[in-house]
This record gives structure tokens, C-alpha cells and sequence, in this order.
């Protein structure tokens, strides 16, 4: 015996009202750094800060002279990306002829019905036969867009200057602490 489908779509309500009640609550880690109290361990605080600026200057100044080595080959892959996108805009193009042609035809398979693709209820808005749509249609590469790939792939933008601070500050006797929050979703307070 089959439901009729309003029964299903309230189920379906049903069943997404009771998740939404179940989210996951979301947390945040924060990082708080307390200076050392004496006089020498902020010096040697001091010290941690200008040796850490140096390290993001001097991996900022390699990172630069990184994109700028691949920029020849920013071209040629803007071109190879561009090969792609017109032979997968052709794909997309021959796709959506064969989807209009199976729309256009589909009165001469619409009886008998058949479950895979028409449920035979009078009420069923959808009034043929469903044939899913083709794929997305390609989205066209920017030199802009290459020029990131490349970077992200060949050069390093982060040295590890933050990790080497932490251990310096905490070597100077400050300390260095983690509190998680609940930002989202929270579970009540006991």
C-alpha cells in the first residue's frame, strides 16, 4: 500500500524540525599570552617580538619573490585551463541539446507509467516525466584564479614564526593560555 505523498512530506517536515533541535554546539579556542612580571623577562619578551618580526618579514619577502618566479608559468597554465574549459563547456553544450531532446520527446513515453520516472497520482505536480538536468555548467578560469592555484601549490606563505614566538615567550617565563568557548549552538549552563 503506498502513502500518498503529503503524508511523506510531513514526515520529512517532522523529521527536519526534530535535527534542527539536535545541533551540534560550536567552540572556539582562544589564545591569551601573559607577560612575565620582572623586569628581565619582559626584555627577553622584548626580544621574542623582534626576532618574530624579522621571521614574517624575511617569509614575507620569500613568499613575494616566489610569486613572481611563477608568473611565467601562470600563462601557460591560464592556457591549458582554458583548453579544458572550452572542451568542458562543449560537453555541457552537448548535454543540455540531448536533455531539451528528451524533454521535447518525452510525451511519446509518458503511458505506459513507470515508477522510476512518473509516480501515477492526478495530484503529481510534475506533469511528465523526469529526466535529471545535466551537469553543472562549467564555470570559466581566471588568470587571477591560476595565478592563486600556483601560489598555493609552490610557495609557503606561513614559516612557523608563530610557534617559534609562543616557545620564546614561554621560555621567558611568560605564560601562554588556551580557553574554549562555546560560540554557537551551547548547551545550557548547569
Amino acid at each position: 500500500m503506498r502513502l500518498p505523498a503529503l503524508t511523506f512530506s510531513f514526515a520529512a517536515l517532522v523529521l527536519l524540525a526534530a535535527l534542527a533541535g539536535c545541533a551540534t554546539p560550536q567552540y572556539q579556542t582562544t589564545v591569551r599570552l601573559i607577560p612575565p612580571a620582572d623586569a628581565q623577562g619582559r626584555a627577553c619578551v622584548a626580544d621574542c617580538e623582534i626576532r618574530k618580526n624579522a621571521c614574517q618579514a624575511d617569509c614575507q619577502a620569500r613568499y613575494q619573490a616566489c610569486v613572481k618566479a611563477i608568473e611565467p608559468q601562470v600563462e601557460a597554465r591560464y592556457a591549458e585551463v582554458l583548453k579544458q574549459y572550452e572542451l568542458e563547456l562543449k560537453q555541457y553544450a552537448a548535454a543540455l541539446r540531448r536533455y531539451e531532446m528528451e524533454l521535447h520527446f518525452e510525451w511519446l513515453r509518458s503511458y505506459p507509467y513507470s515508477y522510476p520516472y512518473r509516480h501515477p497520482y492526478w495530484w503529481d505536480p510534475w506533469p511528465g516525466m523526469y529526466f535529471p538536468p545535466p551537469y553543472r555548467e562549467p564555470i570559466m578560469p581566471t588568470r587571477e584564479g591560476v595565478r592563486t592555484q600556483l601560489a598555493a601549490e609552490n610557495c609557503q606563505a606561513d614559516c612557523g614564526c608563530l610557534p617559534a614566538y609562543d616557545a620564546c615567550f614561554v621560555g621567558c617565563g611568560g605564560q601562554r593560555v588556551s580557553e574554549t568557548v562555546c560560540i554557537k549552538n551551547c548547551p545550557p549552563e548547569k
